[in-house]
């Protein structure tokens, strides 16, 4: 198999990646597979590359040849008339945003994404909102915005954002989501922040967080959503810590007949595969599925355990590990062999945790992140696992 390296660098913005051999710097590559017609686009800033920006793969030509990397039916939406698909979301009209947001003042913004900005708004009713304002009208922006409002409409859970409704003003070409506000931001900015914030994050709160996030995932996945894009970054936190899983501009959505209810066949979905454009952030990706483009919900299983590393160690996933080149999870999985368990515990974390608990959270965070999606264990026994319901032991004597 021939592939292609992209250099991720932290001071510069390409706008595509095009060098077929490895960069020859001490720098940040992504190896994905070579396909004729395709290139990798990086529609971010340097400063969302350096805080875990997301990378997808497009297309440049309709060859025979690149047809793993066009997006499955479940991936295409009916233009751009979000009426139809408004449900119980409310329309927001442009103007009630803009005055919600004070014009959109930069002062207002919370939040960079590679989409757009995040705003934080009050609205008439004296409700505090998040508004994300997509930066422009493209492919991307409408089916971020198409994939929002259609998991906006599934069941509420506790444990998701809440997107309260949009505005789709084609007049203006003003595209925008609406939110309940998390007063505490993102995982990422406690876990990446100075070590005060740190404060914050003891022991049964990142166990508090592991068990809000799994349960948020499961949750998406018992309704056939393959989020894709896990991240700390995407886990934000209300005000007294209630977690929520955000920002579903990527979510892939598999056709419930065609996949025989996979409601209902919690293990048939967990194993089936889309081959779809490769969606994610480097450092959180499943290597299977940057590989061969075949995503599944077990690919949301490895995202989850990299982040579970990340919450344990407050070690970023796309931080430099000696050797150059290791992931988080092979890292971790040499110092769990070594039986160095406590180089693996963020030493910014407040004293007071149980040994036993940390040892089997990084167990389990390994065992998502199995090289081998069968040998992953679906979103819902993860849940069961982080409760203490169902016993982990097995699959880690089978790692």
């Amino acid at each position: 198999m021939v592939f292609k390296f992209a250099t991720v660098a932290l001071t510069e913005d390409p706008l595509s990646f095009d060098s077929d051999s490895p960069p020859p710097s001490r720098s940040w590559a992504v190896c994905l597979p070579y396909i004729p017609g395709c290139s990798f686009k990086k529609p971010t800033t340097s400063r969302q590359a350096a805080t875990g920006a997301s990378l997808r793969q497009t297309i440049q030509s309709s060859e025979p040849g690149c047809s793993c990397c066009r997006p499955s039916e479940s991936l295409q939406f009916p233009g751009s008339d979000l009426e139809v698909h408004q449900g119980r979301l409310k329309m927001f009209a442009f103007r009630e945003l803009q005055a919600a947001t004070n014009h959109f003042s930069d002062e207002k913004i919370v939040g960079r994404g590679g989409f757009g900005r995040v705003y934080e708004g009050l609205l008439a009713d004296g409700s505090r909102v998040a508004v994300k304002r997509l930066a422009k009208h493209s492919h991307f922006e409408m089916r971020e915005l198409h994939a929002e409002v259609k998991v906006g409409n599934m069941p509420p859970h506790q444990n998701l954002v809440p997107v309260l409704g949009f505005c789709s003003s084609s007049e203006l070409k003003e595209y925008m989501l609406v939110y309940s506000l998390m007063l505490n931001g993102s995982l990422s900015s406690f876990l990446g922040g100075p070590p005060s914030m740190k404060l914050s994050l003891d022991w049964p709160t990142r166990k508090k967080i592991a068990v809000g996030a799994a349960r948020g995932i499961s949750h998406l996945h018992d309704h056939g959503v393959i989020h894709r894009d896990i991240k700390p970054h995407n886990i934000l936190l209300g005000e007294n810590f209630q977690v929520s899983v955000g920002d579903f501009g990527m979510a892939i959505f598999m056709d419930k007949d065609e996949e025989k209810g996979v409601s209902k066949e919690a293990s048939f979905f967990s194993l089936s595969f889309l081959r779809t454009q490769i969606g994610g952030t480097y450092g959180y990706l499943d290597p299977e599925y940057s590989k061969s483009g075949m995503c599944s919900a077990k690919s949301d299983v490895y995202s989850f355990g990299v982040t579970l590393l990340e919450l344990i160690s407050g070690r970023s996933a796309q931080r430099r590990i000696s050797p150059p080149g290791l992931l988080l999870p092979e890292w971790a999985g040499m110092l769990v062999k070594d039986e160095e368990w406590g180089r693996l515990v963020d030493a910014d974390m407040p004293s007071g945790y149980k040994e036993s608990e940390v040892k089997r959270m990084i167990q389990l965070a390994l065992v998502c992140t199995h090289l081998s999606p069968e040998r992953r264990p679906d979103m819902t026994e993860v849940v069961q696992i982080l409760e203490g319901a169902v016993s982990l032991e097995k699959r880690w004597e089978e790692y």
